[in-house]
C-alpha cells in the first residue's frame, strides 16, 4: 500500500504575533513544520505533499535546505477552511493508496501513534484520531454506538446535554483511502458561519453512505495545537513531557525530571541515569550506564556505556565513546570525538578533534582541530593554534606524548610519539618521535633587585 501524507502548512499565525510564517515560528530548537516532517520522515512514506500558502517561498526555502528527499508542494490561495487546504493537494495524489492528514500547528504527534492510526483504517475508507480532554468544551463530541462504532461528531452547538458529558474529540488528523478522499472533498460544501470547507465533514459523508469510520485514541499532549505564543508555551511544556515519560519508560532515571527539558530524539539504553537541570536538544543516544549529572546541555551527541558527564558541560555535535569522563564546566563542539576511556575535565574545550584512548586533558585546555594520541597526557593551559587568521590548521600529536602546562601549539604541526613538551613551551616545529622539545626564552634572575 502507498502511503502518501499530505501537511497542512499556509497558517499565517496573526495571532502569534510574529513576522514569520506559522509554520516557521520556533518550537524548543526547530520550527513547528519541522517537528512535523521528523515524524514523517520516519513513516517512509511514497511521497509528501505540503499545502503552503502565506509566505510560501520562506516555508519552502526552509524545507528544502533542511530536509533530504522530494516534496510536492501547494498553494491554497485563499483561506477557506481545512477541507479546501487539503483539495489543494488532491490532484497530486495517485487514485490508490491511502493518505495521512496532518498540521504543521499540531506537531506533537508521534510515528507510533501515526502508525496505529493508519492500522487502524485496515479495511475502512476513513479512520480519525481522537482523544480525551478533561474539558472538552468548545470540541465536537464523538458519539459511538453501544457497539464503540463511531457514529458522527456532533458540535457542541448541536449535542443533547449528555452528549455534551462526552469527553472523547476529534483531532482533525486522519487518514483515508485516496478514491474516497477525493470524491469527499469535492462533496464539501461551505453551509457553515465560516463559509468553510471543513475537513470533518468527510466522516458525515462516510456514515451517510454505510462506510464505517475507524478511530484510535491517543493522549491530549500529541494533539495540542497552538495558535498563539501562551498556547506555543504550553506545546513545549508538552513537548517535553511526552519525551521524558517515553525516557522513564526505557528505564531512565531522573533525579528531577521538572527541572529537565527533552526538547529533541532521545535514544537511552539500560540504567542511564540524568541530573537537575538538564537540557537535550536534536538527536541524542546514551548508552547503557551512561550518567548525565547536573546543568549540562546536551545537542546532537552520542555517549557510550558507562561514560559520565558532569556538571556544568556543553556537547554539541560529538561523538563520546565507552567508559569516558568529561568536565566539570567541558565544552565540546563541532565534531569532537572522545575515545574509549578518554578524559576531558574542567574548563577544557574540545573543537573538530579526536582524542585518543586512555588519552587526557584534564585542565584549563583549548584543542581545536587536533588528533591526540593513545595514552597522551595534555597539560594544563595548553591550547593548540589552530587558526592563522585566514585558515583553520591541524595538530596531529602521537600516541604516548607528554605535553607540559600551558604550552601553545602552533598549528599546522606534528609531534611524534613518546614526545615531551616542556612547560611553557610554544611549538612551531614538527617534533620527532622520542624527543625532548621546548621553546622558551632562557629565564634571567637579578638578585637583589628592588622596585624603584
Amino acid at each position: 500500500m502507498s502511503l502518501s501524507v499530505v501537511l497542512l502548512a499556509a497558517g499565517e499565525g496573526k495571532r502569534m504575533k510574529t513576522t514569520q510564517p506559522k509554520p516557521l515560528v520556533m518550537l524548543g530548537d526547530i520550527p513547528l513544520v519541522q517537528h512535523s516532517l521528523n515524524t514523517i520522515k520516519k513513516l517512509k512514506p511514497t511521497q509528501v505533499l505540503l499545502v503552503t500558502g502565506h509566505k510560501q517561498d520562506e516555508v519552502k526555502k526552509y524545507v528544502l535546505e533542511n530536509n533530504l528527499g522530494d516534496y510536492i508542494f501547494c498553494e491554497q490561495k485563499e483561506r477557506l477552511g481545512t477541507g479546501h487546504a487539503v483539495k489543494q493537494a488532491a490532484p497530486y495524489l495517485p487514485d490508490k493508496g491511502k493518505t495521512l492528514i496532518l498540521y504543521s500547528d499540531v506537531p506533537l504527534l508521534t510515528d507510533k501513534t501515526a502508525k496505529k492510526l493508519i492500522r487502524s483504517s485496515a479495511r475502512k475508507k476513513l479512520s480519525i484520531l481522537t482523544t480525551i480532554l478533561d474539558n472538552p468544551k468548545g470540541y465536537g463530541r464523538i458519539i459511538r454506538s453501544e457497539k464503540n462504532e463511531l457514529i458522527c461528531i456532533k458540535e457542541e452547538i448541536d449535542a443533547l446535554k449528555n452528549e455534551r458529558q462526552i469527553k472523547e474529540i476529534f483531532s482533525g488528523i486522519m487518514v483515508a483511502e485516496n478514491e474516497f478522499l477525493k470524491k469527499g472533498l469535492k462533496s464539501l460544501v461551505r453551509n457553515n458561519i465560516a463559509g468553510e470547507y471543513y475537513l470533518t465533514d468527510l466522516v458525515e459523508y462516510a456514515i451517510k453512505r454505510d462506510q464505517r469510520v475507524g478511530s484510535h485514541t491517543t493522549t491530549a499532549d500529541e494533539v495540542l495545537g497552538a495558535n498563539n505564543k501562551s498556547e506555543l508555551g504550553n506545546l513545549y511544556k508538552a513537548l517535553v513531557r511526552i519525551n521524558i515519560k517515553s525516557a522513564i519508560n526505557k528505564g531512565t532515571i531522573f533525579k528531577d525530571e521538572s527541572t529537565c527539558y527533552v526538547e529533541g530524539d532521545l535514544t537511552v539504553g539500560k540504567d542511564v541515569r540524568i541530573g537537575n537541570n538538564v537540557t537535550i536538544k536534536g538527536s541524542v543516544r546514551l548508552g547503557d550506564g551512561v550518567v548525565i549529572e547536573s546543568n549540562a546541555l546536551l545537542s546532537n551527541v552520542d555517549i557510550g556505556a558507562n561514560s559520565t558527564v558532569k556538571d556544568f558541560c556543553s556537547i554539541e555535535d560529538s561523538k563520546i565513546k565507552s567508559n569516558v569522563e568529561v568536565g566539570p564546566f567541558a565544552r565540546l563542539r563541532n565534531g569532537a570525538v572522545l575515545d574509549n576511556s578518554s578524559k576531558i575535565g574542567n574548563f577544557v574545550e574540545v573543537k573538530n578533534s579526536k582524542i585518543g584512548t586512555n588519552a587526557k586533558a584534564n585542565h584549563h585546555a583549548y584543542l581545536g582541530d587536533a588528533e591526540i594520541g593513545i595514552k597522551t597526557n595534555i597539560g594544563a593551559g595548553t591550547i593548540t593554534c589552530n587558526y592563522d587568521g585566514k585558515n583553520k590548521n591541524k595538530t596531529i600529536i602521537g600516541d604516548n606524548v607528554f605535553v607540559g602546562s600551558n604550552s601553545s601549539l602552533v598549528a599546522p604541526l606534528k609531534i611524534g610519539k613518546k614526545s615531551y613538551i616542556a612547560a611553557g613551551s610554544v611549538i612551531t616545529q614538527d617534533v620527532p618521535n622520542n624527543s625532548l622539545a621546548f621553546g622558551r626564552s632562557r629565564q634571567s634572575t637579578k638578585n637583589n633587585w628592588k622596585k624603584k
